[in-house]
């Protein structure tokens, strides 16, 4: 029966290559075919014959850098879990998902290795789950277990509420359904990239398979060329004809056994013409494919070629706003999407009425550029949003004392206070405005 359900599959994809796509393929994984699934949805041929999978996207290099980038920028941001409160705004350093969050949200990973592998699930395949792991009683949040992507099938009930529901089917275990009811904590957190039906996300392998699956051509034939020594394809021109089959067989036979190494140069005798039928490196402009291939799949993942590493277009001025740009248009759509959907997954009705937020900190971000960092802080400084401990907090320092104080610029006025009174008799003494007759 698999046999026949194999050459099935074979004769379908080869009369209908492109027909497939990963909802109509997860039939096959919500019931059991993982194998015919992974056919499927990660390993269709694009139009270059190459299949695409996330496996073999992830061998090309600047799949391999926007996704490292994304993650572990995300990664390395500190999380916090705040509560506003009467007013004010304070980390809930008592809560125990505030550890989680902060540092470890199980036995098995960090919180730096828990986002970097949610972001990632979701930057490649559009969706990255979590099992939340929860007190008995209360319902707070105490731990989360990452969860496969292919393994987990959000969808709706087909009768009564019409729920938002989840299928976790792992090997060797029974099926396990976890639905989302109103007034109830959950059970699965779900980042959910840009999507169709409000469910899942798409997976930009799969919306990207022509560009990727070009790509991957175009890796496979400079490797190709470079493993035939450089050689450009040709063919031979006897002078003579064979006497027989058996005759050409003999010759081919020992041209391939003498020149099978592609760095041997041939040596041509009795009139023997070497004659080019292909294209040179250069003529077939591989460099510049490939030099364009790269901006293209960026596009996939806005994120600018100069963050992974392509600096040919890159100047001392521009660089840096790439940078702020990449923070403002990439990275904070993703901490967005943490952010919010912390609070939906995974905080309590009660947690959520008594103010309970999270906030990505992205000071991690400057801490490299030193006199940014400086400039912010006297920024902050001057015009007492924060004080000098609050500062020396964020450089990891201790405080010192009578550093709680705020301070705040003197040398201004309303413009109120200034009407009637001439450049030459405003006075300040002691920071206030003194008026002087004309």
């Amino acid at each position: 029966m698999f046999k026949g359900i194999k050459s099935a599959l074979g004769r379908a994809k080869k009369a209908a290559a492109f027909s497939f796509d990963t909802i109509s393929a997860g039939w096959y994984a919500r019931n059991g075919y993982y194998g015919i699934y992974n056919a499927l949805s990660g390993g269709l041929p694009a139009w270059s014959g190459e299949p695409v999978s996330t496996d073999t996207a992830m061998g090309l290099s600047t799949v391999w850098a926007c996704n490292k980038v994304i993650s572990e920028s995300v990664g390395i941001l500190g999380l916090d879990m705040m509560q506003e409160k009467g007013g004010k705004k304070e980390s809930a350093t008592g809560k125990p998902l505030y550890a989680a969050l902060k540092y470890a949200p199980s036995d098995e990973m960090t919180t730096q290795n828990f986002t970097e592998l949610l972001t990632s699930h979701m930057v490649l395949q559009g969706n990255g789950f979590a099992k939340i792991a929860r007190r008995s009683g209360t319902g707070e949040a105490l731990e989360f277990y990452p969860l496969q992507p292919q393994m987990v099938f959000p969808d709706r009930e087909k009768t009564g509420q019409k729920r938002l529901v989840y299928v976790v089917r792992e090997e060797h275990q029974a099926d396990k359904t976890y639905t989302v009811e109103r007034g109830k904590p959950q059970d699965i957190l779900h980042l959910r990239g840009l999507g169709w039906d409000g469910v899942r996300g798409y997976s930009v392998i799969t919306m990207a398979r022509q560009s990727l699956g070009t790509a991957i051509a175009q890796e496979r034939n400079v490797a190709n060329f470079y493993a035939k020594g450089g050689r450009i394809p040709y063919l031979l021109k006897h002078p003579n004809k064979f006497k027989d089959d058996k005759d050409y067989e003999k010759f081919a036979a020992n041209w391939e056994k003498t020149y099978s190494d592609p760095h041997k140069p041939p040596i041509l005798e009795q009139g023997l013409e070497y004659q080019q039928i292909g294209l040179s490196a250069k003529d077939a402009q591989l460099i510049e494919s490939r030099l364009f291939t790269l901006p293209e799949i960026c596009r996939w993942f806005s994120v600018f070629p100069t963050i992974v590493g392509d600096l040919s277009h890159a100047t001392f001025s521009n660089i840096e706003s790439l940078s702020e740009q990449f923070v403002r248009f990439t990275l904070m759509t993703h901490l967005t999407r943490w952010e919010q959907e912390l609070w939906r997954c995974v905080l309590t009705p009660e947690e959520k009425h008594q103010g309970y937020f999270f906030r990505h900190d992205l000071g991690a971000l400057r801490r490299a550029d030193f006199l940014a960092r400086m400039q912010g802080y006297a920024a902050m400084l001057q015009m007492g949003k924060n004080s000098i401990n609050e500062v020396r907090g964020m450089e990891g320092e201790n405080p010192i004392d009578g550093g709680d104080d705020h301070f705040v610029q003197v040398n201004l006025a309303p413009v109120q206070n200034m009407q009637g009174v001439t450049p030459a008799a405003r006075v300040q003494v002691g920071g206030k405005m003194q008026r002087e007759s004309r």
